[in-house]
């Protein structure tokens, strides 16, 4: 052996020996990406109220880091190649490709390329940081990860606790816009209820999971639902409903555990609410804020003549732009005196990307939302099939929510939905492991094709929303003054979310 030869030996002993004295490098990735997850999702939000931000704009900025985060660690992940994280199939190279080629076309006949690449970018980032939570929950468990949603609302809940004892030192009423902290409109809470609530379900319900995590998750979803009870969220309660209904009749018996549970839940919470924000105001003499009679009095006229205008209004623009829509973002780019966005995902993507991009966006993830079906069904241990019901019973809720919100709009739900994608997307891998596929990408394109994909979404985003995030307040302000008079605020991309 050469000098040379015991040389390079040497150094790669010592090398082994370096890495094996730590944690793997894809863990210490999956490590920093989940922790940063839990600093975004649930404690930052709280954090917000010591910033002179709008609750909308401090969370756009909070999603925005994180995604930038997302990004360095995806693009380390595939430069090292530590990690099989993905090997598409002809079909789905080609059915993503076609969407990105429409995506391109939509941005670029936009009248506004730079509000249009914005968007395109956040997109592609939220759909990086799918894949980077799919890659933590496959390397720390999706049972560890689930920890996350739990203390996410516990830590909300103990923000309203303290809101809801101040309210009634003060002796002031319990209103809903001042006792949930974090959000500009507690309706945008909601549409984060929609994902969370059945993934601290799957945290009550694993078998698996410590009994202390399944006690605390259960604790929370009590009062979860009471925070749904008192704010009244109609498309969050179809949502919920309709996942349970969905789930039952797929799983049939293997389902009936999770579904009494959420019933249980659901019923516990409309207890503790009738408690606390009806009993307790009764009896100090307080006005409430909310009736349970109210949900059913608003159902009866609808879906509301706003979101109907709303709804003309997305129509209208399909039928201008058919094939490549209006722009990405540019229903904010047309004036009107209610939202800048219809409050409806898929009208919103057909009107503004174009009705053949949004085909297939749905039908892409159709068949997502069928292989996690698939997997849960095939699932043999009950702790494995209980997350898989919960996973499949949270797609349901987010498709049907984002039929009359905008859930794939606001910050915190857009966070939560990757969330939710990322964590179907290992269990969708660990349920049936494969080598690549013929036709899977070639070695140079997996390692460089997500380092440029990471590189590209965080050059559209911060190209977007640079230099105003420097000083948001002043920019929505001139919005408000300059563009759009509207009192209320109209969230988009900020708070008043319109543009020129």
């Amino acid at each position: 052996m050469t000098r040379i030869q015991r040389l390079r030996l040497m150094r790669t002993t010592s090398a082994l020996q370096f890495e094996s004295a730590f944690l793997p490098t894809q863990v210490r990735h999956a490590l920093v990406l989940a922790a940063s997850t839990f600093l975004a999702l649930a404690l930052a939000p709280l954090g917000l109220v010591l910033f002179d931000l709008r609750d909308h704009d401090g969370q756009r900025i909070v999603e925005l880091v994180l995604l930038a985060v997302t990004a360095i660690i995806v693009a380390a992940q595939a430069i090292l190649q530590r990690d099989s994280a993905a090997h598409p199939t002809r079909r789905a190279i080609g059915i993503t490709s076609a969407i990105a080629v429409l995506g391109m076309l939509s941005v670029l006949h936009a009248p506004v390329m730079r509000a249009a690449a914005l968007e395109a970018g956040l997109l592609l980032a939220l759909a990086l940081f799918a894949v980077g939570i799919g890659l933590a929950a496959a390397h720390l468990g999706i049972e560890r990860m689930l920890a996350i949603p739990v203390a996410a609302s516990l830590l909300f809940v103990f923000a309203v606790a303290v809101r809801y004892a101040a309210a009634l030192s003060a002796q002031t009423p319990l209103l809903r816009e001042h006792l949930l902290p974090a959000y500009s409109n507690y309706r945008f809470f909601n549409h984060v209820q929609a994902v969370t609530i059945p993934l601290i379900l799957a945290a009550a319900t694993v078998g698996t999971i410590r009994m202390g995590l399944r006690r605390w998750a259960m604790f929370a979803l009590v009062l979860e639902f009471c925070l749904l009870h008192f704010t009244g969220g109609r498309a969050t309660m179809a949502a919920l409903g309709i996942a349970a209904i969905a789930v039952a009749a797929v799983f049939r018996r293997e389902a009936l555990r999770w579904v009494v549970r959420l019933g249980l839940a659901a019923a516990l919470g409309a207890a503790l609410y009738l408690l606390l924000f009806n009993a307790i105001p009764l009896l100090l003499g307080l006005p409430r804020d909310f009736f349970a009679t109210d949900v059913v009095e608003r159902s009866g006229t609808g879906v509301g003549s706003q979101r109907e205008y709303l709804w003309s209004l997305a129509w209208q623009y399909i039928r201008e732009s058919p094939l490549l829509g209006i722009g990405p973002m540019h229903y904010a780019h047309r004036v009107n005196a209610e939202a800048a966005h219809p409050h409806n995902v898929y009208l919103q993507l057909a009107a503004e990307w174009g009705v053949p991009f949004a085909v297939l966006v749905i039908a892409l993830a159709a068949v997502g939302w069928m292989r996690l079906l698939r997997a849960a069904s095939a699932s043999v241990g009950a702790g494995d099939r209980a997350i898989g019901v919960s996973l499949v019973a949270a797609g349901v809720a987010i498709a049907v929510d984002g039929m009359f919100s905008g859930n794939f709009v606001m910050p915190m739900s857009q966070l939560w939905i990757a969330f939710a994608i990322g964590l179907s997307i290992a269990y969708v891998r660990s349920a049936a492991p494969a080598l690549p596929a013929a036709g899977a990408l070639a070695q140079p394109a997996a390692r460089w094709g997500p380092v440029a994909l990471c590189a590209l979404s965080q050059i559209a985003i911060w190209q977007g929303v640079w230099p105003e995030i420097l000083d948001v307040n002043a920019h929505v302000d001139r919005v408000r003054a300059e563009i759009v008079h509207n009192v209320v605020d109209n969230p988009r991309i900020w708070s008043h979310g319109w543009f020129e």
